[in-house]
């Protein structure tokens, strides 16, 4: 089973990281890697983002509000 904490902790890493990039290319990798993390979350053992009834989570990522990074 995989650290959750160890998850959450890169997946903000990377999404920091992809907010600040200097190009577009290395934005678009690090959305990437934290995509996968948040894949890797949700399929977690222990769940940490459950869907409210209108489909909505409490940690929705930028890509979900409408942001772009």
């Amino acid at each position: 089973m995989e650290d959750l904490n160890y998850l959450l902790k890169r997946e903000q890493e990377e999404l920091l990281r992809a907010q600040s990039a200097h190009c577009r290319a290395a934005s678009h990798a690090h959305q990437r890697l934290a995509n996968g993390y948040a894949q890797r979350i949700r399929e977690h053992v222990h769940p940490y983002r459950s869907q409210r009834p209108d489909g909505s989570a409490p940690f929705a990522l930028n890509e979900q509000r409408g942001e772009r990074i």
